[in-house]
């Protein structure tokens, strides 16, 4: 790890003992008090000599390694320090801080600092956590026993991954204090990494969803070759179908020519997620984004082509970070402060046609009035309401009322979740992501 910078400095107590020894001396310079004068000469000296031990050099090299980079919420994230004494000196007990800093999604809610407790060099720490206080920042404290000159340890510590977002760890920070903590040096280590937290997937069952019928449409990488519709000339390569041969086009090229015929017929979906803080507050944006992805995860696992839109998202910065897939896109998802649905109607209006519309609000009771004219565009529309007074009714004025689900006609629907259909638009009102889940299964004929 390449050292970017050394930085040597007074604790809160050290900084307390030099100031009250400066006042000494000075009583007793001044005063005429000969005693005050000599506690204070010794207290300069001590602060004075653990600045110097701090400030000795110890020849460490920090290397740090996490695993997996990728997990669900709740899943098991360990980070290894592996430290070495490079030195021909003894070092002393110290501390290294890995920084914690959520880039996007909900922020971090673990403790400020995690501490580790090491086992003799070679050996693998194991990890036992404590509230504590970093004076210099919060992050992930691991506690280094002292190395021998040449010796090497490795120490493992938690990563806390109860919150869903993206996690950056790093810069390691190493601190060295004197064994009165009077004084401290800070070591920082050039070492970033990113964890993904990624949301929940509940089990859904996905829609049976229309198929996309374009004959004559535009070639994409998503579709399917081999079938009956016809997309394009292209020159023979190992394997084709000789049966494909497009023989008039051959004779005219005077090389073999084939015919790209693709599946047209793939049903595809759009799922929308609403971040508008107006209408989903914290705990329900969580739910929803849970929801999101699992409407997405059943989507694509049943084989279908899923688009997914995220309000507000900023696609530059997802790229930044490496982004991979719509559930990194949903680990980094968070609320917009913008209250006006017009956006999310433009990207309804944005979403692929033909093919089926899911989207993910909150209780805002002019969103479902809105998609109702956009029924004719799609296969079929899904309005998923996360709502918090628990009642989870139908909104007030719904055309058609309460309907059981289709087609599974008297599937009962959990606590605190109710279905409508308004105007041809399906509403789902549910308090929570897995209630909504079930009720979304209920749909496509059956519950999980």
């Amino acid at each position: 790890m390449r050292r970017l910078c050394r930085s040597t400095g007074l604790t809160g107590t050290g900084l307390a003992v030099a100031l009250g020894s400066i006042v000494l001396l000075a009583a007793g310079a001044f005063g005429g008090y000969p005693t005050l004068g000599g506690l204070g000469a010794t207290g300069v000296a001590v602060v004075l000599v653990a600045a110097i031990l701090v400030r000795m050099p110890a020849r460490v090299r920090v290397t740090r390694t996490v695993a997996p980079h990728r997990v669900t919420v709740g899943d098991q994230v360990t980070g290894w320090l592996e430290v070495v004494n490079a030195g021909r000196l003894r070092t002393g007990r110290f501390e290294a801080v890995d920084g914690l800093t959520a880039l996007g999604g909900r922020p971090a809610s673990g403790p400020a600092t995690s501490a580790v407790d090491a086992t003799p060099a070679g050996r693998t720490a194991s990890a036992r956590r404590r509230r504590d206080r970093d004076d210099h920042g919060g992050g992930l404290r691991i506690v280094v026993p002292p190395l021998s000159p040449g010796g090497t340890t490795r120490l493992s510590y938690p990563v806390p991954t109860a919150d869903r977002g993206v996690l950056r760890l790093g810069p390691v920070r190493l601190h060295r204090r004197d064994p009165l903590r009077l004084a401290l040096r800070t070591q920082t280590l050039a070492a970033p990494d990113q964890v993904w937290v990624r949301p929940r997937a509940h089990p859904v069952r996905p829609l049976p969803i229309g198929p996309v019928l374009d004959f004559e449409g535009r070639l994409t990488d998503r579709v399917l070759r081999g079938s009956m519709a016809f997309a394009a000339l292209r020159e023979y390569r190992p394997g084709d179908d000789p049966r494909q041969i497009h023989w008039r086009s051959t004779a005219r090229a005077g090389e073999l020519i084939v015919q790209d015929r693709v599946d047209t017929t793939e049903p595809s979906a759009a799922v929308l997620l609403d971040t508008r803080a107006t209408v989903l507050d914290r705990e329900l944006f969580e739910e929803a984004v849970e929801l999101t992805a699992s409407v997405v995860v059943s989507t694509s696992r049943s084989g279908q082509a899923v688009d997914l839109a995220v309000l507000g998202e900023d696609v530059a910065e997802l790229a930044r970070l490496g982004a991979r897939g719509p559930l990194d896109r949903l680990a980094a998802a968070s609320r917009t402060d913008d209250g006006d649905p017009t956006e999310l109607l433009a990207m309804v209006a944005r979403a692929p046609a033909g093919g089926g519309l899911v989207v993910v609000s909150g209780a805002d009771p002019a969103l479902a009035p809105a998609l109702t004219g956009q029924t004719r565009r799609f296969g079929g529309i899904v309005l998923v309401q996360l709502v918090g007074d628990g009642s989870a009714q139908p909104a007030a004025g719904a055309p058609d009322g309460p309907v059981p689900p289709r087609p599974a006609v008297g599937v009962p629907q959990p606590a605190g979740t109710s279905v409508s259909v308004q105007g041809g638009l399906v509403v789902i009102r549910a308090d929570r992501a897995r209630t909504a889940a079930t009720a979304y299964s209920s749909l496509a004929g059956g519950r999980r």
